[in-house]
């Protein structure tokens, strides 16, 4: 018996040795661990019929996916998870098999490989340099912050990281400080939770980019940074992520992060069952905000493993104590607590797939429409600015519960729930398709995700100084000046488009707000409303605010005005009392045209 318990030892202590290896192993080294061919993966599509089918389904250890047609819900596995499914009761057929898709192809035939890995994708190693570079050059607008450290850097592993957000403003001499207490509001993306989900980084990097070049360039952008702080962290579980681009062109799936300690589960990704069987925590169940309460499995081969405590992972444990440097705290202590209208900050978290935006509260378990008892306090304001954000990338918008499954412990229930920031999670992508899955083709990124979420990500941006009022009123689109240059002491005509409809119309959205009449509009001259400017009313085009859409129109008067640039900001108010966010545009001051004729002495 003794001898039997011994080989059981020695060969568990082999796995995780293995496992151990492969982590940190060359391309050479993983060739080697890769003993078992890998099965064939199919996403299988699970139809459920009430809320305890979704409760079973969630809780069951299933690589769940953030996806949803009709009554179906989709899992990833091969076909033991088909007959296991089947063995429950669940109708379950394969929808499609797993594929990476081919990389882009140059002019030449040959693999685009200009970039890291997978036709382009970062690695982490990019994203940090990227922070860094951005900050060395730009150190007027942009410091980076260390906020703590990796699992594997915590527990002594040479291929451990440190975690990294970059702050990107127009400097002054406290911002970006690890304070709540600050006058310019914080607008905070997360990316890469999910070490698999490869687009998530990427909207992050775009996202950067945008700010720093768009300053002094982009009137919207240019307020923006002067009055408010954008945090990104591009790659929230650098540990997992670092381990999916060892796979080169065919990136390991691994969701969690690489907490190994254990379970050597089905580790090392040649092992038939490491697809949804892997080692690591979920950091998107591992929350200290209703921790364990539903969507989880206390299995630590589960793809949603909650940990064994509540915020036990340093990369959650580390985005906690960001967030609460981040934001006040501005709400009350129980679930029935409402975080007060004045609320600042935002916050997004970026996942895929499912083309989805999802709020607050995850962990309520329903199916469809949820009660009002299983609803945010703040519910009304959180799916106004859900529909506002919806309305720029089409995705389908509701509460996590209403279009997925109940997923406790999450990063965008922690936030709301703990500090009262509205905070929203996006499933950026389509369930299948060359841009679908979590490893689409690197063409998607700017061909297809970026264009539809970067006025998405601008909105979220601009709402954050007063999120749950300014998402309640309407936007302002298409600023048009009569002339953007224009000498001083002449008058210049504006006209923009108010709009309270702008809202997302996707059929499977719950709760989609009603859009209000248009009942003013205002424009203002270099000091926006919250600084007390000077308003200039504007008017109805058509001559009667009475539509949920309006064309505007007034005069603006340059008189006094200095010579150069100056920024016109344009808010509108709905019948409900609501103002919205201000749109700029902007407006050049000249000196007065001399005529100068040439002097004849006769």
């Amino acid at each position: 018996m003794w001898r039997r318990i011994a080989l059981i030892l020695i060969l568990v202590a082999a796995n995780l040795l293995a496992a151990a290896a492969v982590i940190g192993a060359g391309d050479g080294d993983r060739a080697k661990a890769h003993r078992a061919p890998a099965p064939d993966l199919f996403i299988l599509r699970v139809v459920v019929r009430s809320p305890g089918d979704v409760a079973l389904l969630s809780s069951s250890g299933y690589d769940l996916l953030e996806a949803r047609d009709g009554n179906a819900l989709f899992v990833l596995g091969d076909a033991a998870t088909l007959a296991d499914l089947r063995t429950k009761g669940f109708d379950a057929t394969v929808h499609s098999p797993l594929t990476l898709h081919p990389l882009p192809l140059t002019a030449h035939g040959s693999p685009l490989t200009a970039h890291s890995y997978f036709g382009g994708y970062r690695t982490v190693a990019e994203h940090e340099a990227h922070m860094d570079a951005i900050a060395t050059a730009r150190p007027d607008l942009a410091l980076v912050v260390d906020y703590g450290d990796s699992w594997r850097k915590v527990t002594g592993r040479p291929d451990g990281h440190d975690l990294k957000a970059i702050c990107i403003t127009k400097r002054r001499a406290n911002d970006c400080r690890l304070d709540p207490n600050t006058d310019k509001p914080r607008f905070l993306l997360i990316a890469a939770v999910h070490a698999r989900e490869l687009s998530t980084s990427e909207m992050a990097w775009r996202w950067m980019d945008f700010l720093v070049d768009g300053y002094g360039r982009d009137p919207d952008v240019t307020w923006l940074l002067d009055h408010h702080e954008m945090w990104v962290i591009p790659v929230a579980n650098p540990d997992g992520r670092r381990f999916v681009e060892q796979g080169g062109n065919a990136p390991y799936l691994q969701r969690k992060n690489m907490n190994d300690a254990r379970s050597a589960c089905g580790f090392p990704p040649g092992h038939p069952t490491y697809a949804f069987s892997q080692p690591g925590v979920d950091l998107n169940r591992n929350a200290s905000f209703q921790w364990g309460v539903s969507g989880t499995s206390t299995d630590p081969c589960a793809q949603t493993y909650l940990g064994p405590s509540a915020a036990s992972e340093p990369e959650q444990y580390a985005l906690e104590v960001l967030m609460r440097n981040l934001f006040a705290d501005q709400r009350g202590p129980t679930l029935g607590d409402v975080a007060p209208i004045t609320s600042t900050g935002a916050m997004l978290t970026l996942h895929s797939f499912g083309d989805l935006i999802l709020l607050p509260w995850g962990w309520a378990e329903c199916f469809g429409a949820c009660l009002p008892t299983q609803r945010a306090p703040n519910d009304a304001g959180l799916r106004a600015f859900a529909f506002r954000m919806s309305h720029f990338n089409g995705y389908a918008t509701g509460q996590v519960s209403e279009l997925l499954y109940p997923a406790s412990g999450t990063t965008d229930d922690w936030a709301y729930g703990v500090l009262g920031v509205p905070s929203f999670t996006y499933e950026i992508g389509p369930l299948s398709g060359t841009c679908g899955g979590f490893t689409p083709a690197y063409a998607c990124q700017d061909d297809v995700f970026w264009p539809l979420n970067r006025e998405a990500f601008l909105y979220a941006a601009k709402v954050a100084r007063r999120p749950y009022a300014l998402s309640l009123g309407p936007m302002v689109r298409s600023v048009m000046l009569s002339s953007p240059l224009v000498e001083r002491e002449q008058p210049v005509t504006l006209t923009a488009t108010v709009d309270d409809d702008t809202l997302g119309n996707h059929e499977e959205s719950i709760g989609r707000p009603a859009a209000q009449p248009i009942v003013a509009a205002e424009a203002y001259l270099d000091t926006p409303p919250w600084l007390d400017g000077a308003p200039i009313a504007l008017a109805a085009r058509d001559g009667a605010f009475d539509s949920a859409t309006e064309q505007v129109i007034g005069m603006l008067d340059t008189t006094g005005l200095a010579l150069g640039r100056h920024l016109v900001f344009v808010r509108g108010r709905d019948a409900a009392g609501d103002w919205g966010p201000v749109t700029a545009q902007w407006l050049t001051v000249t000196g007065s045209r001399v005529v100068y004729l040439p002097l004849i002495i006769r």
